[in-house]
């Protein structure tokens, strides 16, 4: 029958107890002008508890970032290198591409252009470009957004005459500045000039006409280049389609990827690894690895847990053959060398198979996961279990302790119990 918080036991009355006698000795001790002074701190002596303690730490953190170098590289990380894909041409004369959104599936895109986008260029006559122009400019440009007239006389306002240079020049700027959507520059070459004009976009619906007296500019209305659509396919997953574009800048994968069009011809787009976040951290697991295999040699003989580690790490990550793809050689202390050339090299010819062996089921990111949560999991007591084999006995200081502080929060407020494993401690 519980009254109070005090029950037939009389457990909870030891406790009431205890802890008033606890007040009262603050109180006493509070009015003690000895108890009020400063106690010069003890520092703790260095001891093979101490260095265990210290094993064990770095043990902790060698296996945590063993595990977190893995886990980059598995395939159910969805922030992880192996879902952080790259893509590529394989003809940059025929497209350029980039990644506009994240491209989450591996796979290839035939690309095949027929016709890449066009701008409508027009180029007059050469004409010498300080030879006396013949006769006056007056003459219409329309284009997609407009029409302007060019009007330019060839004399200056004191009556001298103009050359053909100064004629062509005036004219096109009075084209830039009219905003038709035609661009107007001066083409020199020996001596020679003429005027070069161009539709600011691709394709047939910017295209423009020139009519009118050109004089210097003569030959100006005669297309040298005609305004074009591109003409491409794609195939994607096994289905073609045909498509026409006004500009040479087009998107595929549903708008995941972006590509300019350079030229004529066949290209694979190919989304997969990105060789150099798959040589970063495949470089940071092999790092990671060689620094645990250094950790559990450093201290072997602690206890029975690093034997057992040591073992499993020696183990390796995978078959020799297997690893030798991914640019891994093993060394006769069991430490792991990465290659990067390798890897790029075994990339290009099956970039599947590498995938498979570093994020497929067993593949090396499973495999030192596994190795490191295994490590993770690991009775921290089996590690230093030879360390504290003298304080485990029955017959040692510490090991008392366990009777005061092992049962339930009673015990384990025990101030005798808690007091002997700090003096013990330190």
């Amino acid at each position: 029958m519980w009254i109070n918080g005090i029950n037939s036991y009389g457990s909870g009355y030891y406790s009431y107890m205890a802890a008033a006698n606890n007040v009262r000795l603050i109180q006493a001790l509070s009015s003690n002008p000895r108890y009020q002074e400063a106690v010069t701190p003890v520092s703790p002596v260095n001891n093979s508890i101490k260095d265990s303690m210290a094993f064990v730490k770095e043990y902790s953190s060698g296996m945590s970032s063993l595990m977190q170098a893995a886990t980059e590289l598995k395939s159910t990380n969805s922030s992880g290198v192996m879902q952080d894909l790259a893509v590529t041409s394989s003809d940059t004369a025929v497209a350029d591409v980039t990644e506009r959104l994240p491209v989450r599936t591996t796979g290839e895109i035939q690309l095949e252009v027929s016709q890449i986008a066009q701008a409508q260029t027009n180029v007059s006559d050469a004409v010498g470009a300080y030879d006396t122009a013949s006769a006056d400019m007056d003459f219409t440009i329309t284009g997609s957004r407009g029409t302007v007239d060019i009007q330019v006389s060839a004399l200056n306002e004191n009556g001298s005459a103009r050359t053909n240079a100064q004629m062509l020049r005036d004219a096109a700027a009075q084209i830039n500045d009219s905003g038709i959507g035609v661009t107007a520059s001066i083409v020199e070459e020996n001596g020679d000039v003429s005027l070069k004009l161009e539709s600011s976009r691709t394709g047939t619906s910017y295209g423009f006409t020139v009519s009118g007296d050109l004089g210097s500019a003569s030959g100006a209305d005669a297309v040298q280049t005609a305004a074009a659509n591109a003409q491409y396919s794609v195939t994607e997953n096994g289905v073609q389609r045909d498509y026409t574009s006004s500009t040479n800048d087009i998107t595929v994968n549903a708008g995941r990827i972006g590509v300019t069009l350079t030229g004529t011809g066949e290209t694979t787009i190919r989304s997969d690894i990105d060789p150099e976040k798959a040589a970063a951290a495949l470089s940071d697991l092999v790092k990671n690895y060689n620094n645990m295999l250094e950790i559990l040699n450093d201290n072997y003989g602690r206890g029975t847990g690093v034997d057992r580690q040591l073992r499993n790490l020696v183990r390796g990550l995978g078959s020799e053959q297997s690893l030798e793809v991914l640019g891994i050689t093993v060394n006769d202390d069991a430490t792991l060398n990465f290659d990067p050339e390798v890897l790029g090299e075994s990339l290009e010819k099956d970039p599947a198979f590498v995938r498979d062996l570093i994020s497929g089921t067993g593949g090396i990111a499973d495999t030192a996961f596994n190795k490191a949560l295994g490590g993770m999991n690991m009775n921290s007591a089996s590690l230093v279990n030879g360390d504290l084999s003298d304080q485990l006995s029955s017959y040692a200081p510490y090991y008392g302790t366990n009777m005061f502080m092992g049962g339930n929060a009673y015990l384990q407020s025990n101030y005798y119990a808690a007091g002997l494993m700090m003096n013990y401690l330190i």
